[in-house]
């Protein structure tokens, strides 16, 4: 499974066959179909715009119905999809000793880089603003107000598991099923039976997750017909114009992160040239890129970092595999600027606490979207409604989600290929790395 948000399909299978294919066949529909019923009945300087209203509607009130079943189907397995990969994800580490120095630092280091990675985000999509003006309107009755960071902390700890699991609270639920996988791993044998049991509750929730899955193309397209025909969106041309700027934020936003973030932690522990590293990288990105898929990419990113950048492989087995788990910069930045652009695209003004939630929801979302295909669509929800954002707004931006998976996909990969080197260079006796990256 993979990690990333990534919707490509087995490369073996006809094209047509591919998921991502499918998708994409999927949106060429919906968009023939939105933009030719908006030029048969337009609504601009209609005699009757009632009726034109009623036209829309009643083109638009089908694919509304199956837009909606596709996300009450994400919606249903949110809550037992992340605890239970979170939990197996944090015992398969093996035992509690790798729990030491390199798993503290593992983890440190893809907490803290996917946190730069969300601000990162919000920083350069507050700085280009895409989708302000749109005004596709939003209820004052459906937003939820802003709660003081103090009470967001305190409330991660919820009185109840099962209560948050029941009321699909995300942050709580997170933090449980962390608690959990810990324990399990601390109590080693005496845990076996149990964590069977979440092995075989994951293996099934993933399986169910694959079905869901398998509607997407129609869901995704039916969630943009829903869009298209949307009547407060007048101007299409402006639309597109700032979905450009979105896509545009998305692109400078992973830039950023790729090319200065990284490479500065890498020269700052490693002390070796970032570029050599991102040369001997090249075969497992450009796979990454043209797949994006992470699975996929794995054995090419493992024999990279170990035969090409000389990282050594004992450390490379631990830290890839569990960025598998819990690292994902890319998609964890793009839900951020998805979520500022949906909110001003729908004329809502997130406050510096509101975006500092989805700051937060986005990291440690990431951790529960491990090895699920598609993971950015399914926690592109837990962060917009962590605002008060509707669920559905994702079909906003579902269009040119494709490409932006191929670049998040990518720069998920190189932040697990940088952290493997820095975790194995900090380790007591790190590994010698190719004389070839020298400075």
């Amino acid at each position: 499974m993979s990690k990333d948000s990534g919707l490509g399909g087995s490369g073996s299978a006809p094209w047509f066959k591919q998921l991502h294919w499918q998708i994409a066949m999927g949106i060429v529909f919906a968009l023939i179909y939105g933009i030719a019923i908006r030029t048969i009945w337009p609504l601009a300087g209609a005699a009757d715009p009632d009726a034109i209203l009623a036209i829309w509607n009643n083109a638009a009130a089908p694919f509304a119905f199956l837009g909606d079943l596709f996300i009450r189907a994400l919606k249903l397995i949110i809550i037992p999809l992340v605890v239970l990969s979170v939990v197996t994800g944090i015992r398969n580490i093996g035992d509690a000793s790798s729990l030491g120095k390199m798993g503290l630092r593992t983890v440190g280091y893809y907490l803290l880089t996917t946190f730069l990675a969300v601000l990162t985000g919000l920083v350069v999509v507050n700085l280009i603003d895409p989708g302000v003006g749109l005004d596709l309107g939003f209820e004052a009755g459906e937003r939820i107000a802003p709660k003081p960071l103090s009470e967001v902390f305190a409330n991660m700890i919820p009185k109840s598991a099962l209560a948050a699991f029941a009321a699909n609270d995300m942050l709580p639920s997170i933090f449980v099923a962390i608690l959990m996988g810990v324990g399990l791993l601390s109590i080693g044998k005496d845990g076996e039976p149990l964590a069977k049991l979440f092995d075989s509750g994951n293996a099934l929730v993933l399986k169910i997750t694959n079905w869901i899955m398998a509607t997407a193309p129609v869901g995704v397209a039916a969630l943009f017909i829903k869009t298209l025909l949307d009547p407060k969106l007048a101007d299409l041309a402006s639309f597109f114009t700032d979905l450009g700027a979105y896509m545009l934020a998305v692109v400078m936003g992973l830039g950023v992160h790729a090319f200065i973030l990284l490479p500065l932690l890498y020269k700052m522990f490693v002390r070796k040239s970032p570029l050599a590293f991102l040369h001997a990288m090249a075969p497992s990105l450009l796979t990454a890129f043209s797949t994006a898929s992470s699975s996929a990419t794995y054995p090419v990113t493992l024999d990279c970092v170990t035969e090409r950048a000389g990282v050594s492989r004992k450390s490379a087995s631990f830290v890839l595999p569990l960025g598998a788990t819990i690292n994902m910069d890319g998609t964890a930045l793009y839900e951020a600027v998805a979520a500022i652009f949906i909110a001003n695209a729908l004329g809502v003004d997130l406050s510096l606490t509101q975006q500092a939630i989805v700051a937060l929801t986005a990291t440690l979302a990431a951790i529960g979207a491990a090895g699920v295909p598609s993971a950015g669509l399914v926690t592109m929800i837990i962060v917009l409604e962590s605002v008060g954002l509707p669920a559905g707004a994702y079909g906003l931006v579902v269009a040119v989600d494709r490409v932006l998976d191929m670049c998040r996909t990518t720069v998920n990969v190189w932040g697990d290929a940088v952290g493997a080197a820095v975790v194995d260079a900090t380790l007591p006796e790190p590994s010698v790395v190719n004389k070839s990256q020298d400075t």
